[in-house]
């Protein structure tokens, strides 16, 4: 592992019901052996919350943790989160854009699932090929995550319709000088499809199938895909995908294994037939996303690619 490269995990929260899912997802760190790379928390507070001190001192028993105020005095969605978001990177910049880690922006609906998550994530950004030593700012990436293709809604008799545009999903890896990296127009509009186009021009943004968009439904499920080590509940119930990922493993989930290749295949048939009636708002997207998503991924025969700027 080069030098100087510590990783943050960094955790936005707004009200205490955040707080209450952060600290169900501790547990689940605390019963994770200590990763050969290390990593610090930071916990990053709203404007419009105190720190919270019960937070703070529950991730303290885990690893060296940050409580940090974002300053900034904006509200509302997407506004304020967008707001935290560059307030941390900021920060990250400010204070240890000399290390060449990231942070990885972990939001209340996303769980790691996997014992190793953190090295496993730490060589996806040095490269898995690579010597460590040999692994530079050049090669490495500015932005890591879970790519999201150009989604189109079909509609019968009608021209396809773009309904969102490709970006990596927000809750990502970010390098520590993130924030050097991006012009003053990147901080305009919700943050992930904001910066995307920009890190995409220069050449630095990976794409990883270990950050993965799960479902309350097929969370189980996913929990025994050694390929994905963070699952994110995108649009789903928080509080209760958090407990799905969460909850322990039975003995009848893991006879069940043999079935899930089948049960993804049912998923997949009858998302193609929902699609055809939601037909508008966030569900319509979403589905439509999903099935992209699976599209898009079919044609990837490794595990993680590089996005390459346009021509």
């Amino acid at each position: 592992m080069p030098e100087s490269s510590r990783h943050f995990v960094i955790l936005p929260y707004f009200c205490e019901e955040e707080v209450g899912r952060y600290l169900k997802i501790g547990e689940r760190l605390r019963t994770f052996p200590q990763p050969s790379q290390g990593y610090h928390f930071l916990l990053a507070s709203s404007p419009k919350t105190k720190t919270s001190k019960t937070l703070v001192d529950y991730f303290s028993k885990i690893g060296n943790t940050i409580p940090f105020a974002c300053p900034t005095q904006i509200f509302g969605y997407p506004q304020g989160p967008t707001a935290m978001f560059w307030d941390c990177m900021d920060f990250l910049a400010s204070n240890f854009s000399g290390e060449r880690g990231f942070g990885v922006w972990l939001e209340s609906d996303m769980v790691p699932v996997q014992p190793d998550w953190i090295d496993r994530l730490s060589d996806e950004w040095f490269g898995n090929d690579a010597e460590p030593e040999k692994a530079s700012t050049k090669t490495t990436p500015i932005m890591m995550g879970c790519y999201v293709p150009q989604v189109f809604k079909h509609r019968i008799f009608k021209k396809k319709k773009l309904i969102l545009h490709e970006h990596i999903n927000g809750g990502a890896c970010y390098a520590m000088d993130f924030a050097m990296h991006m012009p003053a127009s990147a901080r305009e509009g919700v943050f992930d499809m904001a910066v995307y186009r920009y890190a995409k021009n220069l050449d630095r943004v990976k794409a990883t199938n270990l950050i993965s968009f799960s479902t309350v439904s097929r969370a189980r499920r996913d929990l025994f895909d050694r390929n994905k080590v963070l699952l994110h509940g995108f649009m789903q119930e928080k509080n209760e995908f958090v407990k799905r990922c969460c909850d322990p493993i039975t003995d009848q989930e893991q006879k069940a294994v043999g079935w899930h290749s089948w049960m993804d295949q049912l998923e997949y048939l009858k998302r193609k037939v929902k699609v055809q009636f939601v037909r508008r708002g966030p569900h319509a997207m979403l589905e439509n996303m999903f099935l992209a998503k699976r599209n898009f991924e079919l044609g990837q025969s490794d595990e993680q690619v590089i996005l390459r700027k346009s021509a």
